[in-house]
């Protein structure tokens, strides 16, 4: 019977105990916090987005040109969900994100919590893990207390620096890389992306569907849909989390950012300039500003006009060039934010960087650089989009370290 050591009570670690347990090994958990879960307990704003049934490569990053997707091809997201559905997590489908039908996260870690007691699986809380080594066929682990314990495998699930309050820090790295791993630079993602741009202030709290690109010297690098909150330093919602790992990125390198955000991405602009010239026919009694009451918000009417640079809102609208008309109708389509990188750590909900993929052999998530040891979730350089594809990857790699650690 092996004895196993996991280190960090997050959602990787608790899958791999499990697992592990399952397997037949004897389990032992160290968390730092006073409790386990407590990031799973905030994801998907409180409800869980447990994974995502459109579960493709294409949705998570990595530097190393090893294929991350691997771990998720081998524990898929139908092998996820019939393992909690065996918990007795019943799931709920929207569009293609999956949480408990209880729309809790609680009960995520509550069916948790219940099968690693049901195991007698050992959980030490208020307890930092300082230092692993092996020795011989056998791992010496240290806590912060002078305790030391002795097992056969280590799996180290410490996770990343995002929401710092819940627990996450370097713990994880620090360990790995006086094992001989490397880490890749870290920064925040799925996170607000912060801009200096006026608007951002003037439609502060102003929630607007709409297409957002970003550009990275000038170069589109990606483009989403859907709906933007306006942040007093920037800007917030889905479109803007899938966005600002391209932002934190390139602030981190001092290269140039932007975000153009199209309010009417189902019109063409030629189409825009003739129901701007309709609206005039129809109330050219009306300045610039009233021009767009009822069309557009109100805040975002006075940036509009802002930028298109036509002179005072309080101008007849019946006094408009054909010029001003084109530069309102751009506008529409391309609102344009200066980006100056993301939030912190505070308010990110991943991680980019972390130890790199080319020192793990991602068929069982062991070390290539000690025997005996295995890395899984977030503390490796994976990430994914926002929707419940991080979650996915930490209950993939959980299964296959915990699985291969008992072997």
């Amino acid at each position: 019977m092996r004895d196993i050591a996991i280190i960090g009570g997050g959602a990787s670690g608790l899958v791999a105990a499990i697992t592990a347990a399952r397997q037949g090994a004897r389990v032992t958990v160290f968390e730092r916090q006073s409790r386990i879960g407590k990031k799973i307990l905030v994801t998907g704003n409180g409800r869980c987005n447990m994974t995502n049934i459109n579960m493709k490569r294409e949705h998570f990053h990595t530097a190393s040109q090893k294929d991350c997707f691997l771990p998720i091809q081998h524990k898929d997201v139908e092998m996820t969900l019939d393992f909690f559905k065996s918990l007795g997590i019943e799931r709920l489908v929207e569009n293609t994100k999956v949480y408990p039908a209880s729309e809790q996260a609680s009960s995520v870690l509550d069916v948790m919590r219940m099968e690693i007691e049901r195991l007698d699986i050992n959980v030490r809380v208020d307890t930092k893990v300082i230092k692993l080594r092996p020795e011989g066929t056998k791992w010496q682990v240290w806590t912060e207390t002078q305790e030391k314990y002795t097992f056969d495998r280590v799996i180290v699930a410490t996770g990343g620096l995002a929401a710092p309050q819940l627990g996450c820090d370097e713990t994880g790295y620090g360990l790995l890389k006086k094992l001989g791993h490397h880490q890749v630079p870290n920064f925040p993602t799925i996170v607000h992306i912060v801009s200096p741009t006026k608007y951002c202030k003037m439609m502060k709290g102003m929630r607007f569907k709409s297409e957002v690109s970003i550009l990275v010297e000038d170069k589109v690098c990606r483009i989403e849909r859907g709906e933007v909150l306006f942040t007093e330093d920037g800007l917030s919602g889905p479109p803007i989390f899938l966005l600002s790992r391209i932002a934190a990125e390139s602030f981190a390198k001092k290269q140039s950012c932007k975000i153009h955000m199209d309010f009417m991405p189902d019109h063409s602009k030629e189409d825009l300039v003739a129901m701007i010239y309709e609206r005039i026919g129809q109330g050219n009694h009306k300045n610039i500003e009233e021009l767009f009451v009822g069309w557009l918000n109100k805040r975002a009417i006075m940036a509009i006009i802002k930028q298109a640079d036509v002179g005072s809102p309080l101008a007849p609208c019946e006094n408009l060039e054909y010029e001003m008309v084109e530069a309102l109708a751009q506008s529409m389509k391309q609102l344009i934010f200066e980006v100056h990188g993301t939030r912190g750590f505070k308010f990110a909900q991943a991680t980019v960087g972390g130890i790199t993929l080319d020192e793990v052999n991602l068929e069982t998530m062991e070390s290539l650089k000690v025997q005996g040891l295995y890395l899984t979730g977030e503390v490796l350089d994976v990430d994914g989009d926002c929707g419940g594809y991080n979650l996915q990857w930490a209950w993939s790699t959980g299964f296959v370290a915990g699985e291969a650690a008992t072997l």
